[in-house]
């Protein structure tokens, strides 16, 4: 069995105490991390306004005095439970990863801004977000900063919606698949993994649906009318399947393949949900998606919000 190297693993996490963040941390255990890992752990103390630094000795107004002196409290006050959040979260990861080198970082600004920019000086593999935050007023899809970081960072980043039950129990793992070679990153990711149980994986093909049209020259489909499965499509699934499945096979895993015809943001997440899986990983970019640097498909945002489990945007 060939395990595919990939250097010394760097993850940053971003964590604020909020269930969603503690949910982050339990989740790991079951999503094949390497043993040895460099990670940062970053708190941040959200705030709008800033300090105003030096505090003004002699204010002109003993109003704005008192403003300015409560206002400098309560962004203490705020700096000292992000750093606790942030203690708190490096006791449990330790527990859970003896070996991983850990650092922290406590800072104070917009939430998103703050993630992002250490992710451009730490230039981690993998982010590691929760569903959302404590700041987060949505009862579904991504918190505000959650999206952000998942619209613009330039490494992987994974969505966290952890099950009760996340260890000792065989990982369901679906891979959307197009052949593109953000789908192909996805493959790699998932093969480069150190899982302690081998995951069930499903490798999940979306087809173009073919739609009967009505004569003439406009080429309307017929409501609800199809071709069905052409006879070349299995065949054709099963070739553009062949390079994953065999990288998955050096890697000592195998799959089974699934193919649908529809849209793939729709057949994923009802996959993941009917099949009850732990984890979606997904390329950022799709066939389909325009070649810009770091490009954020629609399929892979859509899934991202819509999906009941994690969701693994590999770039």
């Amino acid at each position: 069995m060939r395990k595919i190297s990939t250097g010394t693993t760097k993850l940053l996490i971003p964590y604020d105490g909020s269930g969603y963040a503690h949910g982050a941390l339990r989740e790991l255990r079951s999503s094949g991390l390497p043993h040895n890992a460099n990670v940062i752990i970053i708190s941040v103390s959200e705030i709008f306004l800033p300090l105003i630094e030096p505090a003004p000795t002699n204010p002109p107004d003993r109003e704005v005095a008192d403003y300015v002196r409560k206002h400098r409290e309560q962004v203490e006050r705020n700096v000292a439970e992000a750093r606790s959040n942030a203690s708190e979260a490096h006791e449990e990861l330790i527990r859970y990863f003896p070996n991983w080198s850990i650092d922290v970082e406590v800072v104070s600004g917009s939430p998103a801004h703050e993630i992002l920019q250490t992710a451009e000086k730490f230039k981690p593999d993998i982010i590691v977000v929760g569903e959302r935050g404590l700041s987060s007023d949505q009862s579904t899809g991504l918190g505000s900063t959650s999206q952000t970081v998942l619209s613009d960072a330039k490494c992987t980043v994974r969505i966290t919606r952890p099950k009760a039950q996340v260890v000792n129990t065989r990982p369901k793992i679906i891979l959307g698949f197009d052949g593109s070679l953000g789908s192909m990153a996805a493959v790699k990711m998932v093969a480069a993994r150190a899982w302690t149980i081998k995951p069930e994986i499903r490798l999940v093909i979306v087809t173009d649906p073919f739609t009967l049209l009505k004569p003439g020259r406009a080429f309307d489909p017929i409501p609800g009318m199809s071709e069905g499965t052409m006879a070349g499509e299995e065949k054709w699934v099963e070739m553009m399947a062949g390079p994953a499945l065999s990288l998955l096979r050096d890697s000592g895993l195998s799959a089974t393949v699934h193919s649908y015809s529809g849209n793939p943001r729709i057949i994923l997440t009802r996959e993941a949900r009917t099949w009850d899986a732990d984890t979606v990983f997904v390329g950022a970019t799709s066939s389909t998606s325009l070649l810009r640097m770091y490009p954020l498909g629609c399929s892979a945002l859509a899934i991202a919000n819509r999906a009941t489990c994690s969701v693994e945007v590999v770039r």
